[in-house]
């Protein structure tokens, strides 16, 4: 016989078994059979050790993989921001180098040309010039061979309050200029220590710089010298604290990370590449000190640097003063600006001062020239003056080239204007933001007189054909035709505004500047600009072509029609009837 047993579970089992014989009779106790079923081997220890590895093994691997995922987007973003530091530091650096070498070379040529006349000048502003150069060169070196250990230690010891002292009094020429106070304030009237001149200085001037470049006028800046005893040691303790722009909180943890600037944008303060405050911070720890900065946006920034005192050099009474002090280049004395009522009127917006001189120079026989120190100043000139053209840098504080472009080509006060830009930007990207931005000219730093005046003429030659083509078309046509471009937008309003008022005799300059929203002087500044005339004659104009219009179309009277179009007096009307056309109404009636 046999029993079948199916789906038992893993385990041990006995098999009982009772039978009885043909008789009948049974077997009490009966018969056992012990056995036992075995797990699958997917079932045992071992295989779920072995998944739980391999269970571990996923989780890892998909952790891993995440963890590879956000560092290469960590790394990604890294070097992106890499990239955008190296291109904000090669556009600093170009226009650093660009601008200096515009003025160089400008004065050169004109050194070279009539040297009776610039040979003083045009040296001092070269002699400046290189200055600046050879500062910038120096900062790069220095933070070369601080990366790379060769930058070493000059010490002397000699009384440091005297000496930082006659370096901060070194920038009073140049804060007076800026109208902010500089207030040098010594706890101590002496203490010798060692430490190396020249690298004390660059800290000194770098902070100062700094200081005034965000410190605007009115502003003040306290130096503070003192000593202290911290942790059992002798520090020297020097504080730079002004009341300017100040920092964010984002950005206190960088601005000692080489190549930053606060400001990134073209509307930056001042000049710079960035590279100041971090060699500061590193000469300060090269000496063995700290540095360290307190600010709040709008209040302020104090800068407060540590230095370990010690006595271990021989005293020297002879210390050299290191000459890159800013007396010998920072200064620069203000551009004369004479204005000449006979020729056309230039606005320069240009914040470096001495980019404006070679400006002026290559200008002043020419045009009559006005200035502007930056892009807010400039674009309130542009609105007041409506010069005839406008040279404009595209990296300057308050608003920047392409801000002061857009601004003035969007204004129906000023859209008429030729605008040149000016700037260290060589990139074809830069080009296209200019024009982009309504430029008339994009002229790239350092350039050349004869480039500049090139680009000068081209610009006048449009214009003339400009004046040539309207005066051409009669002022009635214009007003038939579907017109495009800001000049002919304007002139077009102003003729229908003169048309709706043709028979008022005492509709003139004024009432048409009221009409259009503008001033006396912006409406005979553009009209000037667009037509050649002045707002009278321009009035005069149109209403001598309507009666030119009258005449041939009409039949009523020379003196009627002189009535309609806004004249008194009919032989006033004939006279500048025959001085508009070159003959009297009464022979065209013919």
């Amino acid at each position: 016989r046999t029993a079948r047993y199916t789906n038992l579970d893993p385990g041990e089992y006995s098999f009982m078994v009772t039978a009885c014989s043909s008789d009948g009779i049974w077997n009490e106790e009966g018969a056992i059979f012990s056995f036992s079923i075995a797990s699958p081997w997917w079932k045992r220890w071992w295989a779920y050790s072995l998944y739980g590895i391999l269970g571990l093994g996923f989780l890892y691997s998909i952790n891993r993989f995440q963890l590879n995922r956000r560092l290469e987007k960590a790394e990604t973003i890294r070097l992106k921001e890499l990239d955008n530091t190296k291109n904000r530091l090669f556009t600093n650096i170009s226009h650093e180098f660009r601008t200096p070498l515009t003025v160089i070379s400008g004065m050169t040529s004109h050194i070279k040309e009539s040297p009776e006349k610039w040979l003083d000048e045009g040296t001092t502003i070269i002699d400046r010039n290189c200055a600046r150069l050879l500062d910038l060169v120096n900062q790069m070196l220095d933070l070369s061979k601080l990366e790379s250990g060769k930058l070493g230690l000059q010490l002397v010891q000699a009384d440091i309050i005297p000496f930082v002292k006659y370096l901060c009094e070194s920038f009073n020429s140049l804060t007076e200029e800026s109208e902010i106070k500089l207030t040098i304030y010594p706890e101590i009237e002496e203490l010798y220590m060692d430490f190396d001149p020249q690298k004390l200085s660059t800290i000194v001037i770098n902070l100062l710089s700094n200081a005034i470049k965000f410190t605007m006028p009115g502003g003040k800046i306290i130096v503070h010298l003192n000593s202290m005893e911290k942790n059992g040691g002798e520090l020297f303790l020097i504080k730079v604290k002004d009341n300017g722009t100040g920092i964010s909180a984002d950005e206190l943890d960088n601005i000692f990370n080489r190549f930053h600037q606060v400001d990134n944008s073209s509307t930056r303060v001042g000049e710079g590449t960035g590279i100041g405050l971090a060699l500061t911070k590193e000469l300060t720890e090269l000496m063995g000190g700290s540095i360290d900065v307190k600010s709040l946006l709008g209040k302020g920034s104090e800068f407060i640097v540590h230095f370990p005192i010690s006595r271990n050099e021989p005293i020297t009474n002879d210390l050299i003063i290191p000459h890159q002090t800013p007396k010998k280049h920072s200064y620069i004395p203000p551009v004369e600006w004479a204005e000449k009522a006979d020729l056309p009127l230039a606005l320069i917006i240009e914040d470096n001062e001495d980019v404006a001189k070679y400006l002026k120079a290559c200008l002043d026989e020419k045009y009559s020239l006005i200035y502007s120190r930056n892009g807010i100043d400039g674009i309130k000139v542009a609105f007041e003056r409506i010069p005839d053209i406008i040279i404009s840098d595209v990296m300057m504080p308050g608003k920047d080239g392409y801000e002061v472009c857009s601004t003035l080509k969007n204004d129906e006060r000023t859209d008429h204007i030729p605008i040149i830009l000016l700037t260290a930007k060589a990139s074809l990207q830069d080009k296209i933001s200019g024009i982009s931005h309504g430029a008339d000219a994009y002229l790239i730093k350092p350039f050349h007189k004869a480039e500049l005046f090139t680009r000068l003429e081209q610009l006048m030659l449009l214009r003339e054909k400009m004046m040539k083509k309207i005066h051409q078309d009669s002022y009635s046509l214009l007003l038939k035709k579907q017109v495009e471009g800001a000049e002919a937008k304007f002139l077009k309003k102003a003729i229908d505004l003169i048309h709706a008022h043709i028979s008022d005799h005492s509709f003139g300059s004024v009432q048409l500047a009221h009409k259009l929203h503008f001033s006396e002087s912006q409406v005979y500044r553009k009209l000037k600009a667009i037509t050649g005339k002045s707002t009278a004659v321009f009035i005069r104009s149109v209403r001598l072509q309507k009666a030119k219009e009258l005449i041939l179309n009409g039949d009523d009277t020379i003196s009627s029609i002189a009535y309609n179009v806004g004249f008194n007096d009919p032989s006033w009307f004939s006279r500048a009837f025959k001085e508009e056309f070159g003959y009297t109404p009464s022979e065209l009636h013919k």
